[in-house]
């Protein structure tokens, strides 16, 4: 009994935290306002949502004991490699930021370019402006807190990840 009650508390946590990560993902995305999306917003949305299934998938497991072997640490090892994926691609593109300085240059200078954060960006006659450097520059560092917190909550997903791994090696060697 207290394995299975650690173990949906693990999923409970993993559900959690992948909701936090859809959500971070689909306001980003809804506050893409030129050209194409880029990738790594889609792909953060995917994580999110998939690992919503997964964490489904693992409540399930309590009950069905197909679920509770190797089908379910494959689902789980599947989720593990793509959240450190998305993890590691959102901390690569936030690198060297700092979310909390406002000063128009820096927002420009720094902030601007990143993809995740600007809006999509247009160039005429030799010029590149983005979305949010027009509309409004402080959006870039609500943006900015976002992405990091996206990366952030994939990362801990993880952590919960391999704690279910853990849960159920330890549940096949009994």
């Amino acid at each position: 009994m207290p394995n299975a009650i650690i173990t949906l508390a693990l999923r409970g946590a993993q559900l959690l935290f992948s909701v936090v990560v859809l959500g971070l993902s689909v306001s980003l995305i809804r506050d893409h306002k030129y050209g194409s999306l880029p990738v790594p917003l889609g792909y953060a949305a995917f994580v999110g949502g998939i690992t919503v299934l997964g964490a489904f998938i693992g409540i399930a497991s309590a009950w069905v004991e197909l679920l509770q072997g190797i089908i379910g640490a494959g689902i789980d090892a599947f989720l593990l490699l793509i959240n450190v994926a998305g993890g590691i691609i959102f901390a690569y593109k936030m690198r060297g930021t700092d979310c909390s300085r406002t000063d128009p240059e820096y927002l420009v200078q720094k902030l601007n370019p990143i993809n995740l954060l600007n809006g999509g960006c247009d160039t005429q006659d030799g010029i590149t402006l983005c979305w949010w450097q027009i509309a409004n520059p402080k959006k870039l560092n609500s943006h900015c807190r976002e992405s990091q917190a996206d990366s952030v909550f994939m990362f801990l997903t993880v952590i919960i990840l391999i704690a279910c791994l853990t849960m159920t090696f330890l549940h096949q060697k009994r």
